[in-house]
Parts: structure tokens; sequence; C-alpha cells
């Protein structure tokens, strides 16, 4: 079964100084007519120079951006058409985010920030700190439960970002450059967990890398080259 089906896929922008401008020698065109189907379960690195289109590829996967033409499906709902709040509400449903920066709310626990996307859910706050509980023991920190991030250490940081991405139990995780700002040893260990969870909850991982040895490891890589799968 395709997760996600992508169908001639362009994305341009217009010249920062001619932002309204339709004229086409005013616009950069970023993805050039991507053809991707993803399956359930799959595991998929995409790899790229800078440049090459693979972020912008991510958060139209992810709904952070539209496409300019062509059509976006994950689990057989065009999400083009959606208006902001459907999107909104889609993502928080069906997907979880995973960055090079771990974005945690600095101010919170690791607990609490885990918990958010269910409490934006309407969860119970009670039900939301005990699945949030769940995930930290399953990536190793139930003893950091009530420390903030500035208590935490990068690995562990992106451990709680980790977890908080997939507290909803989310079909498809994209993960930009997860792994970027960590020392081999953290990478290693988020490599095995981003396995691990893969086997034990059926989520698709689609992640985008420069690490030519992590994407190695995947079941699939994709090579993005000047805006096109090569």
């Amino acid at each position: 079964m395709n997760l996600v089906e992508c169908q001639n896929v362009i994305k341009q922008y217009a010249d920062v100084l001619d932002a309204k401008s339709k004229d086409p020698a005013l616009m950069t065109q970023v993805l050039k007519g991507i053809n991707l189907d993803i399956r359930q379960g799959e595991q998929i690195a995409i790899l790229g120079q800078s440049g090459s289109g693979k972020s912008t590829l991510l958060h139209i996967l992810g709904m952070l951006d539209e496409p300019t033409s062509g059509v976006v499906k994950i689990l057989g709902q065009d999400i083009t058409g959606l208006n902001e709040i459907q999107r909104a509400q889609f993502r928080n449903e069906n997907m979880g985010f995973i960055y090079q920066f771990h974005h945690l709310l600095m101010e919170f626990s690791a607990l609490e920030n885990v918990a958010m996307p269910l409490l934006i859910k309407g969860v119970s706050n009670q039900e939301a700190n005990k699945e949030a509980a769940k995930l930290l023991e399953l990536v190793g920190l139930s003893h950091r439960l009530n420390h903030n991030p500035a208590q935490l250490s990068g690995g562990e940081r992106q451990r709680v970002a980790i977890a908080r991405a997939l507290v909803n139990k989310p079909k498809l995780v994209l993960a930009d450059e997860p792994t970027g700002n960590l020392d081999k040893q953290n990478a290693e260990q988020i490599f095995k967990l981003f396995m691990q969870l893969n086997q034990e909850l059926g989520t698709s991982l689609v992640v985008v890398t420069h690490d030519l040895e992590l994407a190695a490891r995947f079941s699939r890589v994709i090579k993005l080259d000047d805006g096109l799968i090569s």
C-alpha cells in the first residue's frame, strides 16, 4: 500500500525582489517534476547537494509548503486541496517531524514537550502524560522526565524530539538532518532508535541527510539532483 504518492510535483519561487511577478524569467524552479511513491513502513533516505530541493520536498510532504503544481496524496487524501485548519489537523494526526535542531520548548520539561501534541489533539492531561512517559521510556529517558532541555545533552534533546514526533503514533515521520549536530556515537544511537521504532510501530521514515554511510543503511535511497530524482 502506498502511504504517499507524488505526481509531477513542481515548486518554484519568485525572486525575492519581484515576489508578485509571474514572469518565468524571474522564477526559480526548485522541484522540476517529482514522481515518488512511499509504501507503508518503508525507510527512505533522501540525498543531494545543498540546493538540490531535499528540504523543499520534505516540507511539501509535511504540508508545511504547497507545490506550485502537481498532486500530493497521503493516505489517499489529496492534501493540496485542504485549507490551513484541515492541514494542521491532518499533520497532527498522521505525521511526526524531527529537525536538525530539536525545537523543544525550553521552559517545559521533557515530559511536557512530548505530551504537547496530544494535548493539542484534545487528549486529557493525565492520558497525555502517561503516553509521553511511555515514549520517553522507549527512547531511554525515563530517568529524565522532569528535566528541562537546558539540563539535557544534545543527544538526549534529540531523543526527546523523536519521542515528541512519535507520541501520536504517526503513519509518517519526516526528519531533516536529524543527526547533523550529533557526534558519531549519538548519531548511531539515533539511527538504531529509528529502526527500532520503524519495526515496532510500522512508521514510515523519510530522512534527509548528507551522511552517505547513514543513508546506505536505509531500505531505499533517493538522490535529488537539481530538483529531479536522479
